[in-house]
């Protein structure tokens, strides 16, 4: 009885022998990473230097196991050497609190922002998306410059793969949209016309605001052409100037557009209006993020400048100047709408 105990017990002991060396020798179970794992297909990613932007690279994982991990690699000139100032640090912008749009003073901006040393693009390790840093403007080459290669390096448990040459050939800066310029050639844009006969010219291009029953006499409507709109940058601080030109180029009084909502056009503060200029207090950029405000709309801040007036009959007639627009450098600048016709701001 006893030597069949002993039997037993060594019969035992040899199975959790042979159990644990196999638990051993077991390999680590690795995830899967696809072949055909890949990026949405462009050709150049083009960012505008002077500002922040991402790219939503699109990956698409083709059944790859997650958690995925991205990291750029081999950064290098289009000719193959390297490229040191893709990573080069330089204090950019970041945001530490939720801007929505409600803030009351510059102050409360700012304390929700902070200066943080960021190299010029980075990719973000879980989605493979490219941030391009406004850190950037001034280091790195852009185009006519051939621009850059990289590569993005993609790992899970156990795999690791290398997507190679993408092309990156940034643009230079454009301080503000709408731009009357030609982001590659910096020539300045044409736009088609057609004289009063009919008669189609072209012309250089123009900023022109969106007006709505702008009459230039007692019944002849204005057209958006009649209106042109400046950017002018005077200084290098954090004001926003408006000011109205009239076809003589004398200054228009704002206080003639009777229907504007001046503390409620954009998201400044110290609003100060006289009979030449209405100027504010802002931070910079103009919108300070890519969300839907009050202020801001699909990314462009939207202005909305009227007045009103009695036709005849005594109908009251409601007009409006509208333009969206952004700018990303900081400074004092100046929006000057001048007119080539005088609009009628008195009733009839």
């Amino acid at each position: 009885m006893m030597f069949k105990r002993n039997i037993n017990r060594l019969y035992a002991a040899s199975l959790m022998a042979v159990f644990l060396v196999s638990c051993k020798k077991a390999p680590a179970e690795k995830d899967y990473l696809s072949d055909k794992a890949t990026f949405s297909n462009v050709a150049v990613y083009e960012p505008i230097l002077g500002r922040t932007f991402l790219y939503k690279t699109n990956f698409s994982a083709d059944g790859s196991s997650y958690p995925l991990n991205f990291s750029l690699a081999n950064m290098r000139h289009f000719d193959g050497s390297p490229a040191p100032e893709l990573q080069q640090s330089a204090p950019a912008l970041e945001w530490t609190g939720l801007y929505d749009g409600t803030e009351k003073t510059l102050k409360e901006i700012e304390d929700k922002r902070k200066l943080v040393n960021k190299p010029f693009f980075e990719v973000r390790p879980g989605s493979g998306d490219l941030i391009f840093y406004k850190s950037g403007s001034g280091v790195v080459r852009s185009f006519p410059n051939d621009g850059y290669l990289f590569d993005i390096k993609i790992s899970n448990k156990g795999n690791e793969r290398t997507i190679k040459n993408f092309r990156l050939r940034p643009i230079q800066d454009i301080p503000y949209e709408p731009f009357e310029y030609d982001p590659y050639t910096r020539l300045r844009k044409k736009e088609s016309r057609v004289t009063a006969q009919g008669v189609p010219y072209t012309t250089a291009f123009v900023n022109h605001a969106t007006m709505t029953n702008v009459y230039l006499s007692k019944d002849t409507l204005m057209n958006d052409s009649l209106s042109r709109v400046y950017f002018k940058k005077t200084g290098n601080g954090n004001s926003l100037t408006i000011k109205f030109f009239d076809k003589d180029s004398v200054v228009i009084d704002p206080a003639k557009f009777n229907l504007t909502k001046w503390e409620e056009l954009v998201h400044g503060f110290n609003l100060t209006k006289t009979n030449t200029q209405v100027s504010y207090d802002v931070a910079y950029p103009i919108p300070l993020t890519d969300l839907d405000t009050k202020f801001a709309k699909s990314n462009k801040a939207a202005i909305n400048i009227g007045y009103t007036r009695t036709g005849f009959s005594s109908a009251r007639i409601d007009a409006n100047l509208l333009l969206n627009f952004s700018i990303y450098e900081k400074g004092d600048w100046v929006i000057i709408f001048k007119f080539k016709r005088t609009p009628r701001f008195q009733s009839e």
